[in-house]
């Protein structure tokens, strides 16, 4: 496998989560929940009969994705955009 294949999808896992986050905005729990699910498939063993390099990839991506998007929150807050306060029904 090629290096700058996984520079190229580690890097798409942590931009798409970078992107989630400042769109999105969930509550703390959720992010928390991430960060442990992040752990729990690192911490796995293997699924039976998928071994090699695109696993690794693969269980690469959903770590990194799921630990970018619960870890960013904080830092990320300040930027989220609230559009739906303006919004006639919503009691600001």
């Amino acid at each position: 496998m090629s290096t700058m294949l996984v520079y190229v999808v580690y890097g798409f896992s942590v931009a798409l989560a970078l992107l989630f986050v400042y769109l999105f905005h969930t509550r703390w729990y959720w992010h928390v929940l991430s960060v442990l699910a992040a752990l729990a498939v690192g911490f796995s063993p293997p699924l039976p009969g998928w071994d090699g390099p695109s696993r690794d990839l693969v269980y690469g991506f959903v770590v990194l994705f799921l630990l970018v998007w619960g870890v960013a929150e904080p830092f990320v807050h300040r930027f989220h955009r609230h559009v739906f306060s303006s919004h006639p029904g919503n009691p600001a």
